[in-house]
């Protein structure tokens, strides 16, 4: 157990509040149980987060939650909300997304935006691109006080890396375009989410055609779950 790692397990134990950084290395390095069964048939529920930066750990919140339901590599269901961060949206971040302040300025705070993600998501299978960063973020409004996420965590990203590590560009623009999978509304949560989703059924697809049949061999063979707790500690 690294040094981190040890005094964030002796802060909790003592009742006190560790770091935030001590507070993500200890969650980043905890995975749910993987269901079993073959790929295309478990429950997923394909997800996008919006912020208004890209650190996390420095205080960086969450602006805007998408998903879909997948049940048999279909959409069959959505899921859509802006997110109050209680701060000022930086200028940078809004030529980025889109998102200012008058837009979030009656939405939800965090934790009742990521309750009823958590109801929408129940205990289906979460899948990210780039799972690392949205996962960081979400451990850092649990540690601000909103719901702990449960489910356990894939990566599209990271799977793109093992199908094709001699590939340079593994962001969700260069996949989507190898793929020939439209992005409608990019950097907006939903049609990110959208996207990722095409993406995920299509990496599903190449991985089955490989021999792998089921998330724990993906896992295994991919190193994903390592990699997303390890990329985790740099947000």
């Amino acid at each position: 157990m690294s040094g981190l790692l040890r005094r964030a397990a002796a802060a909790f134990a003592n009742g006190m509040k560790p770091s935030a950084r001590e507070f993500v290395r200890a969650r980043a390095h905890f995975h749910a149980a993987l269901p079993p069964g073959p790929l295309p048939f478990q429950r997923y529920v394909v997800f996008d987060l919006e912020s208004t930066g890209l650190k996390p750990t420095t205080g960086d919140g969450l602006l805007s939650i998408g998903a879909v339901r997948l049940r048999d590599t279909e959409t069959v269901e959505r899921f859509e909300t802006l997110v109050n961060p209680g701060r000022p949206i930086p200028p940078e971040g809004i030529r980025y997304h889109g998102i200012t302040d008058d837009k979030v300025c009656a939405a939800p705070r965090a934790a009742e935006a990521i309750a009823a993600f958590l109801d929408f998501a129940k205990d289906d299978v979460l899948v990210a691109h780039n799972a690392a960063f949205d996962r960081t973020l979400l451990f850092m409004e649990e540690f601000r006080g909103a719901p702990a996420v449960p489910n356990p965590f894939l990566c599209s990203m990271a799977t793109s890396r093992w199908l094709d590590p001699g590939e340079p560009d593994h962001s969700l623009d260069g996949l989507c375009g190898r793929a020939g999978i439209v992005i409608e509304g990019r950097h907006e949560a939903l049609g990110d989410a959208e996207a990722t989703a095409a993406l995920w059924v299509h990496l599903l697809a190449r991985a089955a055609a490989r021999g792998v049949e089921d998330l724990q061999e993906l896992t295994r063979r991919s190193r994903m779950l390592s990699g997303i707790a390890e990329t985790a500690e740099h947000f």
